[in-house]
């Protein structure tokens, strides 16, 4: 296209859209859609806003294409392309149908603008028109050239909704990168000034915030878009790829229903296998995985997913040959990483290797909260420095981006507990206990500080309000133990552990007569509570430590030796026994 040519129409365009502004813009309010009795309810975004910077220019459409070089056509036909979705395409084209030699220039052009955006945007859908050869040497066709080279044309200017939003169709191309980012935003935004409820445009600009890992606006634009009209496979797969990001899964598997699941077609199978996943049903996702692997048997992504559902469903011995797969290719990848660690800590029981493990992870990818979250996991269980940190450290940098993470703040508590301090692992625990899915292991951690801080009549309260109401829970029942022990008189608390003994569990009896050998006026009374405790179950690491602190109070070393053993075998990765025991060896030597 000549220099000269392009300025001079585009001195005319914008001498056109001149002229029009004095005319009145009318926009017709449509009325809310409504569901049909018995039929499904839309995805519909009626409590979500547009991003605020876009609020302003969604109040008002601005005069666009229609009334310029579109200006001979019916304003229907121009709507129904800007609104860009396969049925309004293919509705405006049915409009627009006539004779080959009954078309003018401009109507030839508009067809060839509604025959690129279904060949490039909704490729899965069926053009039902026909195409006509037009002059390329015009603004339009010029910047469907560029995009279609991957070049965004910075000279078509933005004067109707069609010449700004076509040059951001190079997101569509497989050259686009994320130097493209701004200039294909500005120009998605600059369209949605023009046509605030295009399908097209929303599209666009939910992938592009997609692109940029901005998730939850992204939504927003893409359930407009989807509420805009029957949507498009792309839509629909956009949608449900959103939505999972952001934890709406029930979304993403309602959306997925109404996509074909016996097509060979690869993302549909790959997003079902996530949605399937994401709902908890291992079995389905395996089986979509395996259609997936069937087509692509070197997709590394989805050998790594398959072992990741495997380490779900405890195959873990299928589960570590797909790691090693893996691994031969690329074994510093992040998911595979955390996989990794997982099989080594839950399955091979290795502690050292699963740390050394994560550790590998922090130190290639340090802010990512799955890593820290797995650190003070390990941390929590085995009081000892991961990466440097404790679990309450590694912890503190989840709660900067996560405030209301409970895990983090339960790892949190535990890892300053471990190392005694009391009143920080209170703070958090108060606020624990304070949220609606409050975990048993919680209500116990808050008895045993609170208790430690000698704040005995709120553990007891506690304990009880929690132990009344769930009484079949052993873990409420045991933090309720331990606050009454505390907070009640010691014959009256010895009557209640009694009138336990009958109908309790082994391990349960066995706990009893552990909290019983502190009661006791004796200590050979509290030796045989202890050894009852132990024939109940042999391996009550409480029991035993207390035997150790008993012989080692008497100065009997080794039989303090015999029980700390014990612990360590029982808890092997709890490093402040380890240290006792290497303590006690030395005293022993």
């Amino acid at each position: 296209m000549g220099f000269n040519k392009c300025v001079a129409q585009k001195i005319i365009l914008f001498t056109a859209s001149i002229l029009v502004l004095s005319e009145p813009v009318f926009a017709k309010k449509k009325k809310p859609a409504t569901a049909e009795p018995g039929t499904e309810p839309r995805i519909v975004a009626s409590d979500v806003e547009l991003v605020s910077e876009d609020k302003t220019a969604a109040q008002l459409k601005l005069p666009s294409a229609k009334r310029t070089f579109f200006n001979k056509i019916p304003q229907e036909i121009i709507d129904g392309v800007e609104k860009g979705s396969p049925a309004s395409l293919r509705d405006a084209m049915a409009q627009i149908r006539k004779s080959e030699s009954e078309y003018v220039e401009n109507e030839k052009i508009l067809i060839a603008v509604a025959t690129e955006i279904m060949k490039t945007v909704w490729p899965s859908e069926k053009q039902t028109w026909d195409t006509f050869a037009v002059d390329s040497n015009n603004l339009y066709m010029g910047a469907i050239e560029s995009e279609q080279n991957g070049i965004f044309d910075t000279s078509t200017g933005n004067s109707d909704f069609l010449l700004t939003i076509i040059p951001a169709f190079v997101i569509f191309r497989p050259t686009y990168n994320a130097s493209q980012y701004e200039v294909c935003l500005n120009a998605v935004k600059q369209a949605l000034t023009y046509a605030p409820d295009s399908v097209l445009a929303n599209y666009m600009m939910g992938l592009l915030l997609e692109k940029n890992n901005e998730y939850a606006e992204a939504k927003i634009y893409l359930q407009k878009a989807y509420n805009g009209g029957e949507p498009a496979q792309e839509l629909s797969l956009a949608c449900v790829r959103v939505f999972q990001k952001t934890g709406d899964v029930a979304s993403a598997a309602f959306i997925m229903q109404n996509l074909p699941s016996d097509t060979p077609n690869l993302e549909i199978l790959k997003q079902n296998a996530y949605v399937a996943f994401a709902s908890k049903d291992y079995i389905k996702a395996e089986q979509y995985v395996a259609r997936v692997l069937q087509q692509t048997p070197n997709d590394l992504e989805f050998v790594l997913f398959r072992a990741k559902i495997l380490i779900e469903k405890k195959d873990y011995i299928h589960a570590v040959s797909l790691l090693d797969m893996y691994a031969r290719q690329n074994d510093t990848n992040y998911d595979y990483l955390l996989l990794r660690a997982r099989v080594q800590l839950d399955w091979s029981k290795n502690t050292a290797a699963a740390t050394e493990t994560i550790e590998k992870a922090l130190q290639l990818y340090p802010d990512r909260i799955e890593a820290l979250m797995f650190a003070a996991r390990i941390s929590s269980a085995t009081d000892s420095l991961v990466a440097g940190k404790y679990a309450d450290e590694l912890s503190a940098k989840v709660l900067e981006k996560e405030p209301d993470n409970a895990d983090a703040l339960l790892y949190a508590m535990n890892g300053l507990a471990q190392r005694q301090n009391w009143q920080e692992a209170y703070a958090i625990s108060s606020k624990l206990i304070q949220r609606n899915d409050v975990s048993t292991e919680v209500v116990e951690s808050h008895v045993k500080i609170c208790v430690k801080l000698g704040k005995r009549s709120e553990a007891y309260e506690l304990a009880k309000k929690m132990h009344d109401a769930a009484p079949e829970d052993e873990g409420l029942l045991k933090a309720y133990i331990l606050a009454y022990s505390e907070y009640g008189n010691r014959d009256t608390v010895i009557k209640y552990i009694d009138s336990l003994m009958n109908g309790a569990s082994a391990k349960m009896k066995s706990y009893l007569y552990y909290r019983r050998s502190y009661l006791q006026y004796s200590e050979d009374s509290s030796l045989a509570d202890l050894r009852s405790s132990l024939i109940s179950n042999p391996r009550n690491a409480d029991s035993l430590f207390r035997l150790y602190e008993i012989y080692y109070g008497k100065k009997d070393y080794r039989k303090a030796q015999y029980y700390l053993r014990q612990v360590v075998a029982i808890n092997p990765n709890d490093t402040s026994v380890k240290k006792l025991n290497e303590a006690l060896t030395k005293l022993i030597q």
